[in-house]
Formats: structure tokens, C-alpha cells, sequence
């Protein structure tokens, strides 16, 4: 019976395509995790907020701060159904400094914060199945791909590296951009009172914390191909040594 090649490309074509696809899952989960997980942390936004606003002027002090990043959090993550601060700008209640324009704005970034978590657990579980499957036909002319994994970094980490270049040389032009492109209801003026409290610094400041992580993650992304290749060809070796035995 005659051979066909194309037979046995398909299973290597198939092993390269699974990797290519979890590791550009991981990439993007590690980008999106990293925004994410600092998006939500209380203490760096009640950090940014006493670095970067000038409360003092606001009428405010270091506990009015704490409390406005508290109730931020909780409202953005879910654990509390309405946004309404329990502060005081320039002798003003946040039920009359805060327009019902920048409410709806803040609902609209809630849904980002909330579809995020779910968007990041399935990329990543998505991505754990699709290596897990890679290993699972080792031994079968498919297995584990190296070529297929790191070409599947290759785009989001190009991708990655131009938005955090352009984020550190022009962070106010990326800024707007993606206002503008993503929460367009987000725009407001710079001197309406509400804004006084979310300078464009204070989201500025959060872009040491979240590249630190985010190459921590990419770290970690880089270098599991040297443990998933050394356990594929190991089950390969142990499928082919069982097949062997039988056919004794």
C-alpha cells in the first residue's frame, strides 16, 4: 500500500496549530492579567490617588482618599451595586459634584472590569486544554510543538511591545486613543470637578506596576515550553517502548 505524506504532516500540522493557539491565548492573558489585576487593587489606587491628586486643595484629606479608592473597588469589582462616594470636594457631596454623565461612564467600565475576569479565566483555560491535548498525542506524530508555540507569541508580543512603547513615550496620545476607541462616554473636561480627582497622571502611574507584571507573566509564558517539551518526548518515549513490548 503506497504512503502518504500527507498523512503524516497532518498530526505535526495539528501540534503546531494547538500550540501556536495556547500561546497566543497566554500572551494575551498575560497582557490582559496584568492590567486587570492592578486595575482592581485598592491599595495602588489609593496609592495613585494620594500621589497624583491634590486633595488637599479638594477640601479633602488622606482618609476622604482612602475611603473614595475603597468604595471605587468595590463598586468596579461587584461587591457593591451603586457608586456613590461617601466624600466631600470643595464643600460638595459626591451626589452633587458627580454628573450623571461620569456615572453611567464609571457603569461602562464596570462592564469592562467584569466581562475582563470572565474573558481572562476562559483564555486561559482554553489554553491549558489546548496544551493539555498537545501532550496527550505525543507519540503519535503530534505531541508538543516548540516551532508552533513560540511562533504563536510572536504577534501579541509585537503587538505588546509597539502599545507599551507608544504608552511611554506619549502616554496622553494613547490615552485619549483609546478613549476614544473603546470608552467613548469616558471624555470629559479636564475642569469639571469630578476629573480633579482622575488625573490623566494618576493612570499614568499605573504603568510601572502593570509592566513589571505583565514581564514577570511573559517571563513565565517563555520559558513552560522547557518543561512541556522534555515531559512530551518523555510520554512519547514511554508510548513507543509500550508499543515495542507488545508487538513482541
Amino acid at each position: 500500500m503506497p504512503h502518504d505524506p500527507s498523512s503524516a504532516a497532518r498530526p505535526r500540522r495539528a501540534a503546531f496549530f494547538r500550540c501556536f493557539l495556547a500561546s497566543l491565548l497566554l500572551v494575551l492573558v498575560a497582557a490582559g492579567a496584568s492590567v486587570y489585576l492592578n486595575a482592581v487593587d485598592g491599595q495602588l489606587l489609593e496609592t495613585a490617588l494620594l500621589e497624583n491628586v491634590d486633595y488637599a486643595t479638594l477640601g479633602m484629606d488622606a482618609a476622604s482618599v482612602s475611603s473614595f479608592a475603597d468604595e471605587t473597588i468595590l463598586f468596579l469589582t461587584d461587591a457593591q451595586d451603586s457608586w456613590e462616594p461617601s466624600i466631600t470636594v470643595a464643600g460638595f457631596p459626591a451626589s452633587r459634584f458627580i454628573p450623571q454623565d461620569f456615572r453611567d461612564h464609571m457603569v461602562t467600565v464596570k462592564g469592562w472590569v467584569s466581562a475582563a475576569s470572565t474573558l481572562l479565566v476562559c483564555g486561559a483555560a482554553a489554553a491549558v486544554l489546548l496544551l493539555a491535548w498537545a501532550l496527550a498525542t505525543s507519540g503519535r506524530r503530534g505531541g508538543f510543538s516548540m516551532q508552533g508555540y513560540y511562533a504563536g507569541t510572536l504577534l501579541p508580543l509585537l503587538l505588546i511591545a509597539g502599545v507599551g512603547l507608544w504608552a511611554s513615550l506619549d502616554f496622553s496620545g494613547m490615552w485619549e486613543m483609546l478613549h476614544r476607541t473603546l470608552i467613548p462616554d469616558g471624555i470629559f473636561p479636564a475642569d469639571e470637578l469630578v476629573m480633579r480627582l482622575f488625573p490623566e497622571t494618576l493612570f499614568s502611574a499605573y504603568l510601572p506596576p502593570v509592566m513589571l507584571m505583565l514581564v514577570l507573566m511573559l517571563a513565565a509564558v517563555l520559558v513552560l515550553p522547557l518543561i512541556l517539551s522534555p515531559v512530551s518526548a518523555r510520554i512519547a518515549q514511554s508510548r513507543a517502548q509500550s508499543a515495542g513490548g507488545a508487538n513482541r
